[in-house]
């Protein structure tokens, strides 16, 4: 059996296990407020759950939690909750977030570039 036949590939020349990856990866990010989620943690670090709720403008309490807890099982972040009452929970950036943080960066400054070209000043 060669190579080809053991590994998969589509019409593309692309391995079946990337494609997978692929749209793991891209279901994951492309859920409604998580990469809002995840700009803010990569910008502030640590952040308490209120705040993140402040900050995603919009978001339900539910979906936010719905979404940490998404974030959590990839390993994006990792969950911390105090044994105040009532407790506080705070999100950590966790290295798999960091690994994010060019591509992050990126998608930054591509919208800040359409935003001003959409948006001039004026003069």
């Amino acid at each position: 059996m060669s190579s080809i036949d053991a590994e998969h590939v589509d019409y593309d020349g692309e391995p079946e296990a990337e494609r997978c990856a692929m749209r793991v990866l891209l279901e994951l990010i492309t859920a409604p407020w998580t990469l809002h989620i995840l700009l803010i943690l990569t910008d502030e670090g640590p952040t308490r759950f209120g705040a993140l709720r402040r900050k995603v403008e919009g978001i339900s309490s539910r979906v936010l939690t719905v979404r940490l807890r998404s974030l959590e099982a990839r390993g994006l972040l990792s969950r911390s909750v105090s044994s105040s009452k009532p407790p506080e929970v705070t999100y950590y950036p966790t290295p798999r977030l960091h690994d994010m943080r060019v591509f992050m960066q990126q998608l930054r400054d591509l919208s800040l570039k359409w935003h001003h070209e959409d948006h001039p000043n004026p003069t």
